[in-house]
């Protein structure tokens, strides 16, 4: 599991806690691999101590900030396992649906969390719930992809699929996830969206929102004028 992380030392050891109770409830093999993204608090102290007590638990850390697709990028690429999911380290989303997820890639390729599913419970500011289904149309018109929700933060895949798509990705901050399901696409793979259980009380900044607009315009310019990810995955196969 990669669980990316930044300024979050007042919580990060209750997260970590609470995510390895569900992991070991279902599961005794496992990793996980905590990405520590050039925090500028105390985050990086709490994790070195949290890794000395299980040898299970991987640290990766940088500096600067690089973003959060980044910070999943480097856990998945460092991944090994035959299943690899990712899952924000606030615990804005409950980790106790981990193992139907896992189950459910016994017919997809990509497991993901869905605030638009019938059976999801998600409280989340008006404003931004209203910004996440307004950027979605914007996603579904650029890119073609169908995925109603694109942005929640977790997200289960067959390891070397995974680790796939996370070779050719580039986009570093939160519009990620579309570049993702973008690649997903090309290489025709299934994606099977689930229920999730969503608390978040933050609202997106004016910042947020363009460094988004501006990464979906790169993707769909990649996509669906320059081809880049279609070539690059034909040149793949041919050799």
């Amino acid at each position: 599991m990669i669980i990316p992380v930044f300024n979050q030392q007042k919580k990060i050891t209750h997260s970590i806690k609470a995510i390895k109770q569900a992991v070991e409830l279902w599961f005794s093999n496992y990793e996980l691999i905590i990405v520590n993204d050039g925090s500028t608090d105390n985050t990086l102290t709490f994790l070195k101590g949290i890794a000395l007590t299980d040898e299970r638990i991987h640290i990766l850390s940088y500096t600067p900030n690089r973003g959060k697709g980044y910070a999943v990028r480097q856990g998945v690429l460092h991944s090994q396992g035959d299943v690899v999911m990712f899952l924000d380290g606030d615990l804005d989303i409950a980790p106790d649906s981990i193992k139907d997820y896992v189950e459910s890639l016994s017919t997809a390729d990509l497991v993901i969390a869905s605030k638009r599913h019938p059976q999801s419970s998600v409280i989340i500011p008006r404003s931004r719930a209203l910004l996440s289904i307004a950027f979605n149309l914007l996603i579904r018109l650029a890119t073609g992809i169908p995925q109603k929700d694109t942005q929640a933060g977790f997200k289960v895949g067959k390891g070397e699929i995974m680790r796939t798509i996370f070779r050719s990705a580039s986009i570093n901050r939160y519009a990620f996830d579309v570049e993702l399901f973008t690649i997903a696409s090309i290489l025709h793979l299934k994606v099977h969206e689930m229920p999730v259980i969503m608390k978040i009380d933050r609202r997106f900044n004016t910042k947020e929102i363009f460094r988004m607009l501006v990464d979906v315009a790169r993707i769909s310019y990649k996509h669906r004028i320059a081809h880049q990810y279609q070539h690059e995955y034909k040149k793949k196969n041919n050799t």
